[in-house]
């Protein structure tokens, strides 16, 4: 297989023309790999076509939660037809639904064929901005390309991932911070989470979190105007966390006060924005450091 140029193509482009093939042949309108760490805990999204924008590279999901998480634990194809209706309990772990606003998927793995990879590489998804079925052809031709898509990644990987690492990590549903951005949600405010490592922190960063989002939140439930909350990744790799509303907010520095603490704590420092309609507040949480953190104590 070559290009243009009469050069042999490369892993890279050889895997965008699969993707490319099985989004022509199937009309899906997103088809997209993601990425199992190092580690098989964190996984990231690598590749998408027909994305709307590029903020799928900012999601972080965990082990066991949404569509990759969900297929990577059971090594089986996962399908949700109408989002959100059919996952309302776990709106918020279906991040790539959400910032591609899909209302069908399906995820299958990415198997290695090699007997020493113990594990799957990741995951590819294709999804629909409409309802859209998946019948057993449909589902068979997508297992195929993930089967070639394994086939290249074992070319190009050297080193398997270690069998200390084989456990499926368990998740608890009801952490702290995932609990209040579910309250958040039922009263209204509009809630992205991103950067699902967050959830993975101590109950006591979890709980610092929460109260300073709380208190964002608090006057736009009272007043009933328009919020949102995003909780994504910065170019550092630190969870940052970013929050808007409209109507008469009053955002000051003052109004902080009582979180003061949980500031100091986090290290976090506010970036406060305002105009005429709309205010804005973002800071970032060291969230790889913190994770660290729990893992030195």
């Amino acid at each position: 297989m070559i290009n243009e140029s009469d050069q042999p193509l490369t892993i890279q482009q050889r895997i965008q023309l699969e993707l490319q093939q099985l989004k022509s042949d199937m009309a899906f309108d997103f088809v997209a790999v993601a990425l199992a760490d190092a580690n098989y805990r964190d996984i990231y999204w690598k590749i998408a076509l027909g994305a709307k924008s590029e903020r799928y590279k900012k999601i972080t999901v965990r082990m066991g939660n949404g569509m990759a998480g969900k297929v990577l634990q059971a090594r089986r194809p996962h399908i949700v037809t109408s989002f959100p209706e059919e996952v309302q309990d776990e709106v918020l772990e279906y991040p790539i639904f959400l910032v591609e606003s899909l209302r069908s998927g399906m995820g299958v793995s990415v198997d290695s064929a090699r007997v020493e990879q113990k594990q799957s590489y990741g995951v590819l998804l294709v999804g629909q901005r409409e309802e859209r079925a998946f019948g057993k052809q449909e589902i068979g031709h997508v297992e195929r390309t993930a089967a070639k898509l394994a086939e290249l990644y074992d070319s190009i990987t050297i080193h398997p991932v270690s069998e200390d690492t084989q456990g499926a990590v368990q998740h608890d549903k009801t952490t702290p911070l995932l609990q209040r951005l579910r309250d958040f949600r039922a009263k209204g405010i509009i809630c992205e989470l991103l950067d699902q490592r967050i959830t993975q922190l101590s109950q006591e960063r979890q709980e610092q979190i929460a109260a300073i989002l709380e208190l964002l939140v608090r006057p736009c439930i009272q007043a009933n105007t328009l919020a949102k909350i995003v909780l994504g990744q910065d170019d550092a790799g630190h969870t940052l966390v970013e929050y808007e509303c409209e109507g008469e907010c009053h955002l000051s520095r003052e109004m902080f006060n009582p979180v003061k603490d949980q500031l100091i704590a986090l290290k976090c420092d506010l970036e406060i924005m305002m105009d005429e309609r709309r205010q804005s507040v973002r800071f970032t949480v060291p969230t790889r450091l913190l994770l660290d953190e729990m893992n030195w104590n």
